[in-house]
């Protein structure tokens, strides 16, 4: 599916104040802790401080206002606002609603939210794309989850992987088809039970036993409503899977990897990074074609991949890959043929 005249104009990327080093975490001894930071590749994981009055809504409105002003946009001007996110600010009202008013942006926009996970950036940017038709159409997307909410603190195959993390891109039309944008969706449904929280849903309630813990199939202290993750068969899907999905997109598109300038993939774990980075031939490259954050900045779900390209500052490159998996289990990757773009990083 190819989209054109739509460019990203700025990525601000954003992290609570709240910075953990794994190697502080007391509930486990040193060997498990160091034979989990060796194999996930997180040293360092960044989570809401409350107390600083962080929330996935107000680390949204900061970033969002860092792009306004940086753009100039008047606010009048924007289109839409897009919210992708597993963690609303509420069951309900909207988030994006929340933004609109927050951020001072006129009435006549519209504004929904998307529930997605690890390729909910893609996606997201799917989403935004997808409204850009005539001049002067601009939106803002924000992606971003805080996930430690449902990750149990004695669950060792999460426990040291995550951070809470946001988003905002902003994304605009331009008169030149250069800015092209071809996407790639696939979906595993019967993956789904890969990483799952089972309960806190219609199906099943919040209830006095969703905090009872139990020991998984993998060994794993974990309570029902927290997140459940299937570790090796998930580890199976990315080094495999997901390979093979970007190098079928990639030839069935005329693309080739090694004209790509870089490849901005989902800090999922780093063994997997490496392992997909083999398989498309770039290993020997990959630091210069492919950067890894993960180490710094743990697994920041949907936000991982504008978090990473928020370091770069200005992004002026032909023929950038983005690929977000994970959570669906789903696959959404894009090829932009040219993405000329400023950057920020910043710390609530």
């Amino acid at each position: 599916m190819v989209i054109t005249n739509a460019k990203i104009s700025y990525i601000c990327g954003i992290l609570p104040s709240n910075k953990i080093n794994n190697c502080d975490n007391e509930l486990f001894e040193c060997r498990i802790k160091n034979r989990i930071i060796q194999s996930s590749g997180v040293k360092n994981r960044y989570v809401l401080n409350r107390k600083n009055n962080e929330s996935i809504l107000n680390l949204f409105i900061k970033a969002g206002q860092h792009v306004i002003d940086e753009l100039s946009w008047d606010k009048n001007s924007i289109k839409g606002i897009i919210v992708v996110s597993q963690t609303h600010e509420y069951r309900f009202p909207v988030t994006a609603a929340l933004l609109q008013d927050k951020l001072g942006i006129n009435n006549n926009c519209f504004a929904y939210d998307v529930v997605m996970g690890c390729s909910g950036y893609t996606y997201g940017l799917f989403c935004a794309m997808s409204h850009i038709n005539v001049a002067n159409d601009k939106i803002l997307l924000f992606v971003g989850d805080t996930i430690n909410d449902f990750v149990y603190p004695k669950n060792k195959s999460v426990a040291f992987l995550f951070s809470d993390g946001a988003s905002c891109t902003a994304l605009e039309y331009s008169k030149d088809e250069s800015f092209k944008n071809t996407f790639m969706f696939e979906t595993f449904g019967d993956k789904s039970h890969l990483i799952i929280a089972r309960d806190g849903g219609n199906k099943n309630p919040i209830n006095p036993s969703s905090f009872q813990e139990f020991i998984d199939d993998d060994g794993n202290v974990n309570i029902a409503a927290c997140m459940q993750m299937k570790g090796v068969e998930l580890f199976d899907f990315m080094c495999n899977t997901v390979p093979n999905s970007i190098l079928n997109f990639m030839k069935n598109n005329n693309f080739e990897v090694v004209n790509t300038e870089k490849l901005f993939l989902h800090q999922a774990n780093v063994f997997a990074l490496k392992e997909i980075a083999r398989k498309l031939d770039i290993i020997d490259k990959m630091e210069e074609l492919m950067p890894i954050n993960i180490h710094k900045y743990g697994n920041a779900s949907c936000a991982s991949i504008p978090i990473l390209m928020s370091e770069q500052g200005k992004i002026n490159s032909k023929n950038v890959l983005l690929s977000g998996f994970g959570v669906g289990i789903s696959i959404c990757s894009l090829y932009i043929a040219k993405l000329e773009c400023s950057t920020k990083l910043l710390f609530y």
